[in-house]
């Protein structure tokens, strides 16, 4: 693609600067000469640079595919790309003013609390290999249909009451489990939940320690079926689990940065688009692995890249794509990752208006156009 040698260039230079200490945590900024937010509107004709937030994963698809397409400055913004190790690092450098758009996870929750972010929209169903895997002899596993209205659901309260259930603690895998006790009558008082990030969570479980052990890809396709069976998952309990698109309060308040971000907005919507072709998809999926330096082989990822769908137009018409982000701020709230002070604010900084414009604009522009042709 045309632009995958300046788009390196910024990664190796997030590389420096991570070494150099810059911005701090996992990450750094892109450079700027004067040390001020380099996401200030231009002028007429200028475009407005947006500082991007992204992470070596598939949320961040998007923005790589916008800038290699050139979508960017076509449509009056230039996107300066810098990748973070994880989420932690990339609130870290909104903090210090050091970007101006992020693609987070449940993390944003923290972005809007703490440093003021505003939450624009959730872009990409990342619920797929969020799972609850239970022993195939085990009682859970032979005790089926006690949820009528969720009939892959495995368990039981009498098999789950004493559980010592693996999970990674104030993650998406908690929040689930909640809602999986809830919907038996139960709460985390009826079960025992032992921390552990979810690749020795694994080990722990296929040693013999735990009754259930909670996961998400990449760790979750190593449990073997003839010994491990799937107890439920998100998508078995319908509960919703999206990644997002912040901007920073500064970035935001600008009124000349107001049409960049909805013509940013409606590139994504545009990225989405393109993505529904399976093989481009995973191209491009492939191109950004290999960009950040990680070796995967496509046939083993592909099934976690396709079940991850990306928010289409018509989905942002059909589905609620806020309640995750909903949910997951009264989760954090229900168990004092963030106060209810702070969980107000959350909500207050949920913006919808650049989604909106930017969903008027993909349908005057890629929609009629599409139509006329």
């Amino acid at each position: 693609m045309r632009k995958r040698r300046a788009c390196l260039v910024a990664l190796v230079m997030t590389a420096v600067m991570a070494l150099a200490g810059c911005g701090g945590g996992s990450g750094g900024g892109t450079d700027t000469t004067d040390g001020q937010s380099s996401g200030n509107g231009g002028s007429d004709g200028e475009l407005v640079t947006i500082r991007v937030a992204t992470l070596a994963q598939q949320l961040s698809l998007p923005m790589y595919y916008i800038s290699e397409q050139g979508w960017d400055e076509e449509n009056g913004f230039k996107l300066e790309i810098t990748t973070f190790s994880q989420g932690t690092g990339i609130n870290e450098a909104l903090g210090s003013g050091l970007v101006d758009v992020c693609t987070i996870g449940a993390a944003g929750i923290n972005s809007c609390s703490v440093y003021d972010a505003v939450y624009l929209f959730s872009h990409e169903d990342s619920a797929a290999g969020q799972n609850c895997y239970v022993r195939k002899d085990s009682a859970i596993a032979k005790e089926t249909g006690y949820l009528e209205d969720y009939p892959d659901v495995l368990g039981s309260p009498e098999t789950i009451k004493g559980a010592t259930i693996l999970l990674p603690m104030g993650t998406g895998n908690q929040a689930e489990i909640d809602t999986y006790l809830e919907l038996l009558g139960l709460t985390e008082e009826d079960v025992s939940l032992v921390n552990m990030d979810t690749a020795p969570a694994y080990q722990a479980f296929v040693s013999g320690e735990g009754d259930m052990c909670m996961t998400a890809y990449p760790t979750a396709d190593e449990f073997d079926p003839d010994e491990y069976v799937l107890a439920f998952s998100m998508n078995s309990i319908d509960f919703p689990y999206y990644d997002n698109i912040i901007v920073s309060r500064e970035f935001f308040d600008n009124e000349a940065n107001h049409d960049a971000l909805v013509n940013l907005s409606t590139q994504i919507l545009r990225a989405a688009q393109a993505f529904q072709d399976d093989e481009l998809l995973m191209d491009v999926m492939m191109e950004w692995y290999e960009l950040n330096g990680q070796n995967v082989d496509e046939e083993s990822v592909a099934h976690q890249t396709l079940e991850r769908p990306f928010f289409t137009y018509e989905d942002f018409n059909s589905v609620d794509t806020t309640a995750s982000f909903r949910n997951m701020a009264e989760f954090y709230a229900s168990i004092g990752n963030i106060s209810d002070e702070d969980l107000e604010r959350v909500f207050a900084n949920m913006d919808d208006t650049i989604i909106q414009e930017a969903l008027q604009l993909y349908e005057e522009t890629y929609l009629q156009t599409t139509d006329e042709s």
